[in-house]
């Protein structure tokens, strides 16, 4: 775990998942690595990174912040991972929400066209955005260590379970999730696999 801002007498410190997840790896030469295995594909440290900094530039850009909250409803698997780490990225925490009134800043979520981020009543494409989202995407915010990362029902993850850092306990997998690990960070997964 890499500390922004180490704790000090009341102060949580900063870290942030993301760049715990990717970043660190990618500047320490793993870039080729292997950082995701899901649904027979392997992803490296540098796609995973190239792909979540465009995600969060998305996130940045529908004006998602430091403990914004982003619903996830079931999307695609890595999908999902790219949401929560991109999230993560920008200190947003994520909701993971299914349902048809899943709130959040933005919301996103699987439909008959694929997936789109919707934002009040518009549903942009998900290709569309991360087009959009390449061409500035975003760094990692400074997150109080003792944010949360993500939310289901009444099971919360913090950033500290999920890097590894809690005194409490090792993360879980809520009624429905599997645990999935990047880069030494633990995220939960809801989305469907791939078809």
């Amino acid at each position: 775990m890499t500390w922004f801002r180490a704790p000090s007498d009341g102060d949580p410190g900063t870290l942030n998942a993301c760049y715990d997840a990717l970043d660190i790896h990618v500047v320490r030469g793993r870039a080729d690595d292997v950082a995701l295995s899901l649904d027979g594909t392997e992803r490296s440290f540098a796609w995973l990174l190239t792909e979540v900094a465009a995600c969060a530039g998305v996130l940045r850009a529908f004006g998602v912040g430091l403990g914004d909250q982003v619903a996830l409803g079931a999307v695609p698997r890595e999908t999902g991972v790219l949401v929560v780490l991109a999230a993560a990225r920008v200190g947003a925490v994520v909701q993971h929400d299914d349902s048809p009134g899943a709130e959040g800043k933005i919301v996103v979520r699987s439909t008959d066209d694929g997936v789109v981020f919707s934002v009040d009543a518009d549903a942009v494409p998900w290709d569309v955005a991360m087009r959009a989202g390449r061409t500035d995407p975003a760094g990692c915010a400074d997150v109080p260590g003792d944010a949360v990362l993500a939310r289901h029902a009444g099971d919360t993850l913090t950033v500290l379970d999920a890097v590894g850092a809690s005194d409490d306990h090792e993360p879980v997998a809520p009624r429905g999730a599997t645990l999935v690990e990047v880069g030494g960070v633990t995220l939960w997964s809801f989305g469907a696999p791939q078809a």
